[in-house]
């Protein structure tokens, strides 16, 4: 699954589709958060907001926010 979002997000990038790269990084996000690695899927929900504020959607950079405070959150209990 690893190298399939890796391939869809580079061929966003390449084809400038800026919210498919978006949806891509979103849902590698959640894929590595589903296999326990946190550090990855931060780094990819990171990517995904940074290309929704690029492509102009508040209401999604607004979701993945939410998203990382989860890991905000979890991080400071785990603690």
């Amino acid at each position: 699954a690893q190298n399939s979002y890796t391939a869809a997000i580079e061929a966003s990038r390449a084809s400038k589709f800026i919210h498919e790269q978006g949806l891509a990084c979103e849902l590698a996000a959640f894929h590595y958060e589903t296999c326990g690695n946190a550090c990855k899927a931060c780094d990819f929900f990171n990517q995904a907001k940074s290309c929704y504020n690029q492509w102009g959607s508040k209401m999604k950079v607004e979701f993945i926010d939410r998203q990382l405070a989860r890991f905000q959150i979890s991080s400071k209990s785990d603690s």
